[in-house]
């Protein structure tokens, strides 16, 4: 499970992008995610796609 207190500043801002159901899918993972990269690879293969940097 990720947790949101050792995140990087970058995965912070990227996890608070993404919708409430990829929010929660990943609070639910048991995977070590606390960058925004392994944010990013979660996202990209849970959805199937290559290209999940936030449009700002």
């Amino acid at each position: 499970m990720p947790k949101l207190s050792s995140m990087d500043q970058e995965a912070k801002q990227y996890f608070d992008s993404l919708p409430p159901v990829l929010q929660e899918q990943l609070m639910q993972s048991t995977a070590d995610l606390n960058t925004k990269e392994d944010l990013m690879r979660y996202c990209s293969n849970a959805l199937g796609t290559h290209d999940l940097e936030p449009k700002v």
